[in-house]
């Protein structure tokens, strides 16, 4: 019987094939034909086929409950949170553009300002059909979320109606055959956004991580439409080297009680690793600290790693959010294992100790070799907390949304 870290390195590898395949044919300029992977056989798939192009004026609005520019509340964890159970989960169906033809994975959420911005990974442009034919595609995406979870407005398109990247691979810097990886967006105390990223070198298709680093995101307003229109820049080419640091901000961010929060994954390693660092600094890379397992340090966590430093092993990409409803941070994402399920854990404080995973969903894989990834809370519908909507990527390259509603 293969090893757990045996099956989670097959699976990642299933997943790496399928979307480097994509980029493989980017960097190449290949317009061939490929199989198509539609129609997919599993109920929210084929409720929901993908919308014909259209335009959607938006913009749309979360209003702030706090002016701009204030202080976040101070959080204080219950004594006793509420226990996490499931009364009913509703399947939403499949996430999809009102302004564009594309399919992507990810989708990570951020506020800034009165608007949610959602980030994502890998976007393949489709045409009118849309076939499997590879029209171009970018690294990373960005849209604004609607008031209906399986619609979201893509603001920033070029000349074709297809989605600009967010944050742009760098020819100053030589990346002719880079992607940048992205997460979600943090908004600071000031109103600015924060962004954490990976440079991911990928001349011979398989993904190298050459480090993190992190950008600044603001929403700017386009003056003949009128449209909230996001912007990134890089302040750095990366911060934190990618063979012997961890990836901080890869898995997530979080801003909690005065402190930006970064959990990232490490090379060749299962453990996941946090750094802090006060909002007010969150641009300085010299006012970071770093979890080590007993306390913080200033010292950066370079070479070999492991358990004693580590908060979570063997988890993949998700958010954390604050949870009015259960009085707690509540950790939602799926494990590396591949299993198909989206999972919960809870704490008082981002570097733990978190509780042991709960299920909440399990789904249905649209191909046998496939795989769930990416779990993503979207706490904006209900503020109480009482129901809340996540978003999953299924591979390859769907997003697709629930509703739990909790006891």
């Amino acid at each position: 019987m293969p090893s757990v870290s045996g099956l989670a390195s097959k699976f990642s590898k299933r997943l790496e094939d399928s979307l480097n395949k994509h980029v493989s044919e980017f960097f190449n300029n290949d317009s061939s034909s490929h199989d198509s992977p539609y129609p997919y056989q599993q109920p929210i798939h084929q409720q929901n086929a993908p919308a014909p192009y259209r335009h959607n004026p938006g913009p749309y609005f979360f209003p702030q409950r706090r002016p701009p520019g204030s202080p976040a509340p101070v959080r204080h964890p219950s004594s006793d949170p509420r226990k996490v159970e499931v009364a009913h989960v509703e399947e939403l169906g499949v996430v999809k553009s009102s302004t564009t033809r594309v399919e992507r994975d990810l989708g990570f959420q951020g506020r800034l300002g009165d608007h949610v911005l959602i980030t994502y990974g890998d976007t393949m442009f489709r045409d009118e059909n849309w076939s499997d034919n590879f029209i171009g595609m970018t690294c990373n995406s960005v849209a604004i979320a609607t008031p209906n979870p399986i619609s979201v407005y893509d603001p920033l398109l070029d000349d074709r109606g297809f989605p600009k990247h967010l944050l742009e691979p760098s020819k100053e810097y030589g990346e002719t055959h880079h992607s940048l990886g992205i997460t979600n967006v943090v908004e600071l105390e000031d109103g600015r956004g924060l962004l954490y990223f990976l440079l991911n070198y990928r001349e011979h298709v398989e993904s190298d991580i050459q480090g993190a680093g992190v950008a600044e995101v603001y929403v700017d307003v386009d003056q003949h439409s009128g449209q909230p229109v996001p912007r990134a820049t890089r302040l750095c080419r990366w911060w934190w080297d990618g063979k012997t640091e961890p990836w901080y901000g890869d898995c997530c961010s979080v801003r909690f009680n005065g402190f930006v929060y970064a959990l990232g994954h490490k090379n060749e390693n299962p453990w996941v690793y946090v750094a802090r660092v006060p909002e007010r600094e969150a641009f300085n890379l010299e006012a970071y600290e770093y979890w080590n397992g007993t306390g913080w340090q200033r010292e950066r966590l370079i070479g070999a790693l492991g358990e004693k430093e580590s908060i979570m092993w063997q988890t993949g990409q998700g958010q954390i959010f604050w949870s009015e409803y259960h009085g707690c941070l509540c950790f939602v994402y799926c494990d590396a294992w591949w299993t198909d399920q989206v999972l919960i854990r809870t704490a008082k404080c981002p570097e733990g100790p978190w509780t042991e995973a709960q299920t909440l969903y399990k789904a249905i894989r649209h191909r046998s070799d496939g795989c769930i990834y990416a779990a993503t809370p979207h706490p904006y519908f209900d503020p109480s907390g009482k129901t809340l909507v996540i978003t999953y990527t299924n591979m390859p390259a769907v997003v697709e949304a629930i509703k739990v509603t909790f006891v």
